[in-house]
């Protein structure tokens, strides 16, 4: 009994020396961690057409602030947010300052002329010694901090990966005893979470042959030392909306995936817009998808666009596509359209081609047939002596849903920016209805027509039920105050897809209508 009990003492007094130092934080990368990867591709000086590629600085600290953040989760999204989009400025800025924050870091370890100094830099990250990457490294992991690592490319191989931007979330030198020693470095490990393999925890290494680090999963992503980024800190994230669909059969998102060809589609007064066509409802339009950015070539740009109210998926007849202003050329190779509802995600439309639709000033339109056979109508019966009797269908009056606006500018452009035009529409019956930054903040360029498309939201049948229609301009005065001359309006009225008539026009290309400035921002059309 004795000889137990002093096992049993030794291995509690010994066992701290023998333990394992393997340290792990609470980051998990199918919580935390985005999860689509980084296949990004960013327009840095658009006049030069020079380009980056990649966010995985932006993707590791947005990773982080949401980790940090109480009560915002990690968006879920598959796909990557397109251009312009909220998400995707908010990793372009964090990018941004992941990179400035680290200047210093990036430089010390990007001179290496014709590798004189590999052993050097290479010995950063393995050695024990105070100062080192592993004794800056620790802390944060001990404390349970993941912390961003910045990794310095080798640049030997066409295999190899550039520099690049991870999350370390934990590590392993082998037991206490190894790491006192300096036996852990042939057992060394760091744990992280790299944009590039979302949902996965991989394992860096290092290659003592060879003086590189690399990924025990992935042996050929390798790089020449690392440095420990201890210049992050936190700011709160984005919040993004995440739908949790109720089980009622009906479709509620469509999601799309844009395959830019080899002619981009410019932005700015050069954009695309989506109409959702049903069977037997009124249309849904969606202006500006792009919101005035550019997409470039050879890239596809995601688009999620929540449906007005869910509908059964056979009452979906189609989705048109149309480009809006100017005289730009867009080629589109791919258009791929999921539906989503509760527990679905379908396909229901793609094709492609080389390209599939080329867009110019002449052709700005393409058509995407989902369902071209209605659903089969109901008929209501009565019955008689001699059997039932089927109703006679009447014609339902079909209301006005929509006015088109054709605004022509001057001399003088709609700045956008803060500098933007809001649209009221003032109902005979009472009530308004406010369309608020119709530019979508982008330029209303000179001498330049703009169409823009309102859904109204009461149920009207004749132009004279609106008493009139008013633009205001969000100007603001002083030094930098913006102008804006409109030469033209024309406002027509539709319902569903067929033209009624036309409600207001006046003016003319070349002779101003009227001129918006702070102190004369409204214009009132009344028929």
């Amino acid at each position: 009994m004795k000889k137990i009990i002093g096992f049993v003492l030794f291995c509690t007094l010994v066992s701290p020396i023998w333990s394992q130092t393997k340290k792990m934080t609470p980051f998990n990368p199918v919580q935390h961690g985005f999860k689509f990867n980084n296949s990004f591709k960013n327009i840095f000086i658009d006049a030069i057409d020079w380009r980056t590629g990649g966010l995985c600085g932006g993707m590791s600290y947005s990773a982080l602030d949401y980790y940090h953040a109480r009560g915002i989760s990690t968006p879920k999204t598959t796909l990557r947010p397109t251009e312009g989009s909220p998400l995707q400025k908010y990793l372009y800025d964090r990018q941004v300052t992941s990179i400035t924050s680290n200047l210093d870091k990036w430089g010390e370890i990007g001179i290496n002329i014709e590798g004189i100094r590999n052993s050097e830099f290479f010995n950063w990250g393995v050695e024990n010694k105070k100062g080192s990457r592993i004794n800056e490294l620790r802390p944060f992991i001990n404390s349970g901090q993941p912390v961003p690592l910045g990794l310095q490319s080798v640049g030997e191989k066409d295999s190899d990966p550039g520099n690049h931007q991870v999350v370390a979330i934990g590590y392993d030198f082998g037991t206490a005893q190894d790491l006192a020693k300096g036996t852990y470095k042939h057992k060394m490990k760091i744990y992280t979470y790299d944009p590039n393999y979302p949902n996965k925890i991989m394992t860096l290494r290092p290659n003592f042959k060879d003086e590189v680090f690399y990924y025990e999963e992935e042996p050929h992503m390798r790089w020449r030392t690392y440095f420990v980024d201890k210049n992050y800190r936190k700011k709160t994230p984005l919040r993004t909306s995440l739908r949790d669909y109720p089980n009622d059969g009906k479709i509620h998102e469509l999601v799309f995936e844009f395959g830019v060809g080899k002619d981009d589609l410019r932005g700015g007064n050069d954009n695309l817009n989506l109409t959702i066509l049903y069977h037997n409802a009124a249309p849904q339009r969606v202006y500006n998808v792009n919101k005035g950015n550019k997409w470039i070539d050879d890239y596809s740009q995601y688009i999620t666009i929540p449906l007005r109210r869910p509908v059964p998926l056979n009452t979906i007849k189609s989705v048109q596509l149309n480009t809006i202003s100017g005289n730009d050329n867009f080629n589109l190779d791919l258009l791929r359209i999921h539906v989503k509802g509760f527990n679905r995600n379908r396909k229901v439309f793609e094709k492609r081609g080389a390209p599939l639709k080329r867009f110019t000033g002449q052709d700005k339109t393409f058509l995407a047939v989902i369902n071209n056979r209605p659903p089969q109508a109901r008929t209501a019966t009565s019955t008689s002596t001699s059997g039932p009797i089927k109703a006679k269908t009447v014609p339902a009056r079909k209301p006005i849903d929509r006015l088109r606006f054709w605004i022509r500018t001057g001399d003088d452009d709609l700045r956008g920016g803060n500098d933007n035009l809001n649209i009221v529409v003032h109902y005979r019956s009472g009530g308004t209805q406010t369309i608020r930054n119709v530019n979508k903040s982008t330029r209303w360029k000179d001498h330049a027509t703009t169409s823009v498309d309102v859904t109204l939201n009461k149920k009207i049948y004749a132009t004279s039920d609106i008493s009139k229609v008013v633009l205001q301009t969000t100007f603001r005065g002083g030094v930098g105050g913006d102008n804006w001359n409109m030469n033209a309006l024309h406002i027509e009225a539709f319902k569903g897809t067929s033209r009624d008539r036309d409600y207001y026009k006046r003016g003319s290309n070349d002779t101003r209508l009227h001129r918006f400035t702070d102190k004369s921002n409204s214009f009132v059309a009344k028929r």
